[in-house]
């Protein structure tokens, strides 16, 4: 009996790193705030930095349209406001938008689109902000993003799942990304509205009304620095040939399922109390960046395009400087892989160890006692595994 007690344990022993490696990240129980309600993010001046319906935690950051970051320090949970300190030592420079010719990677020229909270809606078109009974216009505005994209010759994956109802939807999305990036995707974006008020995401570009985006990144995500990569690199390219269409990156805390992929970001266009047209018209916008950022699309010098070209015709073929340039590889490397389960089974093993002997001596208080006991037990239950073998009948 005791024989196959120490089998058991030794089994849960060996499958328990697995299933945590392997488990889904846990996600927050409330990752955004009721509708009609929003946090204040204030700069060390009381200056208003960003509203948002994302709930906001210590340790957070934003940057801004500026390319400022600032690190959340002081949160007001009760009134729904926090406060940032810009951050001074450790500011990058904001990359140049010609570094991204082509992204490394990025040559499967398909695009995945979900929607995780599909009832989401904006007011003054559908008149209502959310619905857990059918899809919302968030998915006509996911449908501009689409079209737009494949007027660029890209592919598309556009999710017409739901995953009502609001409460869990994260878990159940999470089965359609995987699903998307099964098809291998260059990125997967999940579209969402935020929830304020109509000024803060209002922006005019050239004569049109639209609304802004903000990039969202999942904080708690072993690839948030993959993910957080290509946010850059978006707003790079936004910044310099559409100024103000990105609102700026916030760094939330959750994964937000962006552990999936290395270009698995999520996209707030507008929010609930704008109209839907003219987040289509931002969402059309930003459409045009994510072609430039992966596929270097765009009228500029040494273009991949024109190499391409140059190349046809043999002039510049040898010429180093005629390559596009490059940048920081984005494979995933998530604690995911197989060197990530060696570590958690060691860990496990190791914990057990050191428990089981520190049990074992606070029990007996005596070293020389426990390796009596131990010495005991194994070759007891040595002895009775090798008789129970001996005593089994053979075959006939």
């Amino acid at each position: 009996m005791r024989n196959k007690i120490a089998i058991i344990m030794m089994a849960i022993l060996l499958v328990m790193p697995s299933l945590t490696v392997l488990a889904e990240p846990e996600q927050q129980p409330e990752l955004e705030l009721e509708e009609g309600q929003y946090y204040t993010l204030y700069d060390e001046e009381d200056n208003v930095l960003l509203r948002t319906g994302i709930i906001i935690h210590v340790g957070d950051k934003f940057v801004d349209h500026n390319n400022i970051q600032y690190l959340v320090h002081k949160v007001d949970a009760e009134n729904f406001k926090a406060w940032a300190k810009k951050i001074e030592e450790s500011e990058p420079s904001k990359p140049s938008f010609a570094e991204f010719a082509q992204l490394e990677g990025a040559d499967e020229r398909r695009i995945g689109l979900y929607y995780t909270h599909s009832g989401e809606s904006y007011v003054p078109t559908e008149g209502y902000a959310q619905t857990d009974k059918r899809r919302g216009g968030i998915y006509k505005v996911g449908g501009v993003l689409a079209a737009t994209l494949e007027e660029f010759d890209i592919e598309v994956i556009d999710s017409q799942r739901t995953h009502f109802p609001y409460s869990g939807s994260y878990r159940r999305s999470r089965r359609t990304a995987i699903e998307i990036i099964g098809r291998d995707v260059d990125a997967i974006f999940d579209v969402h509205r935020d929830a304020t008020p109509p000024q803060a995401y209002l922006e005019e570009i050239d004569g049109e009304q639209i609304t802004q985006i903000l990039i969202v990144v999942g904080r708690q995500n072993p690839a948030q620095a993959v993910n957080e990569e290509f946010a850059w690199q978006l707003k790079s390219v936004a910044d310099e040939n559409i100024p103000d269409l990105v609102k700026g990156i916030f760094y939330a805390r959750g994964s937000y399922n962006q552990d999936l992929h290395p270009r698995a970001l999520l996209l707030e266009i507008g929010a609930h109390t704008n109209k839907r047209e003219d987040a289509e018209r931002g969402a059309a916008l930003f459409a045009d960046v994510i072609s430039q950022t992966l596929y270097g699309e765009f009228e500029a010098p040494n273009t991949t395009l024109d190499l391409e070209s140059d190349d046809v015709d043999g002039d510049d073929a040898d010429d180093d400087d005629a390559l596009p340039p490059t940048v920081q590889s984005t494979e995933n490397h998530g604690g995911t892989g197989s060197g990530g389960l060696l570590k958690g089974f060691l860990t496990v093993i190791l914990l057990t160890v050191i428990g089981g002997g520190g049990y074992l001596l606070i029990s007996v208080g005596d070293t020389r006692e426990i390796e009596r006991k131990l010495r005991g037990f194994f070759t007891k239950e040595f002895a009775n595994t090798l008789k129970g073998k001996n005593s089994k009948k053979p075959k006939e």
